[in-house]
């Protein structure tokens, strides 16, 4: 039983998808247990061992390409460094974001020990994220590349400030 050699620098061929934004999420699943049962490394226990090592390079090119697809924002940044447009570490921001944020972290540190008031702010987080998110099909239609990249900035703040919520709220 040969398995085939795995690209995983095509997530959507991985998975046998269209490259495209716009996924249903069952697909991208369907998808995904289809491919993971043609390349399970059980299936290949009995083979030498050269192909039992590529069957389980196969399985983890699938999870990992399920893991990037089924993820609405990590499959926006992928098909944007598909595309060549890549996100830095130290990408310009407007400055009434970085302000907005700093307020918004300040206001979660006065208040960590206040779960209330913890659930409350990532709540509102929460909903704008959402927001954010539920803009990227449009963006994709119209292939506007730098407003996409602009997006996926605001939602790494985004995240970012939930994740600190998340830990306030570890910490009771």
């Amino acid at each position: 039983m040969a398995v085939e050699r795995a690209s995983s620098s095509d997530l959507f061929g991985l998975l046998g998808l269209p490259a495209q934004f716009d996924l249903d999420p069952s697909v991208i699943e369907q998808a995904f247990f289809e491919r993971s049962k043609e390349t399970h490394p059980d299936k290949f226990a009995a083979a030498p061992a050269a192909e039992r090592v590529a069957a389980l390079s196969r399985s983890r090119a699938v999870n990992d390409a399920y893991k990037t697809l089924k993820n609405p924002v990590a499959r926006a940044e992928y098909l944007l460094a598909r595309a060549g447009v890549t996100i830095g570490s130290n990408e310009q921001v407007e400055p009434e974001l970085l302000m907005e944020i700093l307020e918004l972290r300040e206001e979660l540190a006065e208040n960590r020990k206040n779960a209330a008031v913890v659930q409350r702010l990532q709540a509102e987080m929460q909903k704008r994220r959402d927001v954010a998110v539920a803009a990227l099909p449009g963006l994709f239609v119209r292939e506007d590349l730098p407003e996409i990249k602009k997006q996926l900035i605001v939602l790494r703040y985004l995240d970012r400030y939930l994740e600190e919520c998340d830990a306030a709220l570890d910490e009771d």
